[in-house]
């Protein structure tokens, strides 16, 4: 018999582990797969650095990466947003992008570009940035549970810690976030939480705007709440 990897086929047991159980934490992982702990975390760790597996408030499930390869996968945040943000992106002739959690930082998993416009602002699929950063970040932090947001918020001095809160508590009320030149100079950015039945935020939807047309970027609003709800009933459904 031909020799096999037995990392590669343990890692592929984590996948599939991930496929048909996720969201799964390490420990259940380790346990689903009969494997130490230890190595399950390594092994989830490599899955989600190259985007096959993300991990969201309830632990791993399968990634972008994952999709694009595997085409029988289970449903993702991804395949259930895709039509949503088309349709969002044709209307308000804007980017519009979708933001996963992974390691408690906002990951690009998708965009909808429109090429209406000269200017057209990218955020491409992998990028990572802070939860306090950005218009997704925030939105994203708004929708998650006290600890997640106790321990974001721990490293700020006092008055920035006060006004975070102060912003986060903004976000929960107008069910969007606004950001200007947080992530990209010269990019202005509105997004709104995708959230489950739980009302935990799973994602997050953006309409990402260059300067030159930033003066109409708050008219979206209503729209970018609708096509948030919108993917999250199909996520809760």
């Amino acid at each position: 018999m031909s020799e096999i990897s037995s990392t590669g086929d343990l890692m592929l047991t984590v996948l599939e582990s991930v496929a048909a159980h996720g969201p799964v934490s390490a420990t259940q992982c380790a346990r689903l797969c009969d494997i130490n702990r230890t190595v399950a975390h390594r092994l989830l760790t490599t899955l989600a650095r190259r985007l096959y597996v993300i991990k969201i408030t309830g632990g791993y499930v399968l990634g972008p990466a994952a999709m694009a390869v595997a085409a029988q996968a289970q449903p993702s945040i991804v395949s259930f947003a895709k039509p949503e943000m088309a349709r969002l992106a044709r209307d308000m002739r804007e980017t519009v992008v979708l933001h996963g959690l992974a390691d408690d930082e906002a990951v690009v998993l998708d965009q909808a570009l429109d090429l209406t416009h000269v200017v057209v602002v990218r955020h491409n699929p992998g990028s990572r940035h802070p939860l306090i950063r950005g218009a997704s970040g925030w939105s994203l932090l708004a929708f998650l549970p006290a600890k997640v947001i106790e321990r974001q918020l721990a490293p700020l001095p006092d008055a920035e810690r006060q006004a975070a809160l102060q912003r986060l508590a903004k976000v929960r009320a107008l069910s969007y976030a606004h950001s200007r030149d947080e992530l990209q100079l010269g990019v202005h950015g509105l997004a709104a939480p995708v959230c489950g039945a739980d009302g935990i935020a799973q994602a997050s939807v953006g309409i990402l705007v260059p300067q030159s047309r930033a003066t109409n970027l708050m008219s979206m609003a209503g729209p970018l709440v609708a096509c948030a709800k919108a993917i999250g009933a199909k996520l809760s459904a």
